[in-house]
């Protein structure tokens, strides 16, 4: 029996699950769609990006819920959370004034325009645009 991917939801564990919200809010358009408990101050939260889920959980309660203990450190992963957008300049001119920058939007030879910001726990999230 084969298994079909339907999805993918990346999830960040975070020293602030309210403050991840109130950024990806204002910052990048998201909007609210779980959290535990159901009021601030959140354990852990479930946001959309338009059809794209992203979640956060704090640390400690991270830690709390598996057998084995999770290497979390102090320093965001390794990684950078990429996410393909309609309109990569419209974006940018929403987010520019209002996100820490690290790379504007510019054609890269595979076919994508793309920029890259960083947000308040240190996480690279580039956001790219197919071209032609």
């Amino acid at each position: 029996m084969s298994v079909v991917y339907q999805k993918m939801a990346l999830m960040f564990l975070v020293d602030n699950v309210d403050e991840a919200v109130s950024y990806y809010e204002q910052v990048l358009g998201a909007k609210l769609q779980y959290s535990l408990p159901q009021t601030r101050p959140f354990e852990w939260a479930s946001l959309l990006l338009g059809g794209v889920e992203i979640m956060f959980w704090l640390k400690d309660a991270a830690q709390r819920e598996y057998l084995y203990p999770l290497p979390i450190s102090k320093e965001p992963a390794n990684f950078i959370a990429y996410f393909y957008v309609d309109n990569v300049e419209a974006l940018y001119d929403q987010v520019k004034d209002r996100a820490r920058v690290l790379a504007a939007p510019k054609d890269q030879p595979y076919g994508i325009r793309e920029f890259t910001v960083l947000d308040p726990f240190g996480f690279l999230l580039t956001f790219a645009e197919l071209k032609g």
